[in-house]
């Protein structure tokens, strides 16, 4: 009867596949925008991965179960494929009451294909080349073989405030060892980025000789009308009012300071500050009517690009439009008051040349429909 093709991985071989799969990390920052102006990030996602298995060997190995624990380092591969290098290794029990139980591990290349929204969690299917080392009872058996997988698994959401995926695989290898054979593997693993996306801003301290005037009357909102006159305190900032304080014309304005965490919808807390300028803006003028439009940048001309990032930045846009007209509702603003829409990188204010042109082109957008009839609807 055949013996098992398994290896026995010893303390210093399994140490030694620990430290391979820390040593093969890189940075990973999945880019389809262009960074903010004063920061950087590889064009390229990288990903390393650790997890385990549970295996259902072969009946031709003569053994109960197995089970072992893979590591990995990837790249993306356009927007909807990935590499990864797959380190393994684990055991094969024999169900025997003191019997040598039998080893194996092996390195390999798995080609992934994600399906839907990659942002979210998807399906995936893969397949699989590599080696495997056997080291078996008896020794003079042991050899290295080479393997065939096929996989299909479903990919988690990234969890929140975190670069970490869950990964779950349903995964058929065979093994071309003593004449073939087929092996099934349940696995799970953790799939993390290895740095965050991180922004540096640049502080340049500068001497200024200032003039101090006299001060003014007081200016709630910064419009140019004195509180005392202004029947609308709580204009938005960069509005244009009439000489009562309230905006009584259609007009598009860009609100500062919107944020969103890198490649996301989620709203940073300055953003959320920075909107309840606009909710107070709009309670103060019920009559006033909102479209939120989202935009996004483009890298430069000769810019290498990923396949699909135009439409990419199209969805981004739109999810953060939506994004920011939920938060306005939720605050207690009538969702019939509001509109969203994205546009992606079509309507660019500057050029995406430079990186001030690309941080104005990254923005949000006040389409204010208001009537010009003093106010009545």
């Amino acid at each position: 009867m055949s013996q098992p093709s398994v290896t026995k991985v010893r303390g210093p071989r399994g140490a030694a596949l620990m430290l391979a799969g820390v040593l093969m990390a890189g940075p990973a920052a999945a880019m389809h925008e262009a960074p903010p102006s004063g920061g950087s990030a590889d064009t390229v996602a990288k990903h390393i991965s650790f997890g385990g298995f549970f295996e259902f060997p072969d009946s031709a190995r003569d053994v109960d179960s197995g089970m072992g624990a893979t590591y990995g380092y990837g790249r993306a591969w356009g927007p909807t494929r990935a590499w990864e290098l797959r380190l393994f290794g684990g055991t094969r029990e024999t169900g025997v009451k003191g019997a040598t139980d039998f080893y194996h591990y092996g390195a390999g290349v798995d080609l992934y294909q994600y399906f839907g929204d990659t942002s979210r969690g998807h399906p995936f299917a893969l397949l699989g080349l590599g080696g495997i080392l056997s080291d078996v009872d008896p020794d003079d058996e042991d050899g290295v073989s080479g393997y065939a997988s096929a996989a299909l698994g479903w990919r988690g959401a990234p969890l929140d405030g975190w670069n970490i995926r869950p990964r779950f695989e349903a995964r058929a290898t065979y093994d071309s060892f003593d004449s073939g054979q087929l092996d099934f593997a349940l696995g799970a693993a953790l799939e993390i980025s290895a740095v965050r996306e991180r922004v540096v801003e640049k502080t340049v301290e500068v001497e200024k000789v200032v003039e101090v005037a006299p001060a003014g009357p007081a200016d709630f909102d910064g419009d140019g009308v004195p509180d005392v006159s202004d029947q609308c305190p709580g204009t938005v900032a960069g509005a244009k009012v009439e000489p009562d304080g309230c905006v009584r014309k259609a007009q598009v304005i860009t609100l500062p300071n919107i944020e969103f965490a890198y490649e996301k919808w989620d709203l940073t807390a300055a953003g959320r500050e920075t909107l309840g300028t606009v909710v107070r803006f709009m309670n103060d003028q019920p009559e006033i009517t909102l479209d939120v439009w989202g935009h996004t940048d483009a890298p430069p001309a000769g810019t290498a690009r990923r396949q699909g990032a135009e439409l990419y930045n199209l969805r981004l846009s739109q999810r953060r439009a939506a994004a920011v007209m939920r938060f306005l509702v939720e605050q207690g603003i009538a969702a019939k008051r509001l509109q969203s829409a994205g546009f992606g990188e079509s309507r660019p204010l500057a050029s995406n040349e430079t990186d001030e042109g690309r941080e104005r082109n990254r923005r949000v957008e006040l389409n204010i429909r208001a009537p010009r009839d003093g106010g009545k609807p």
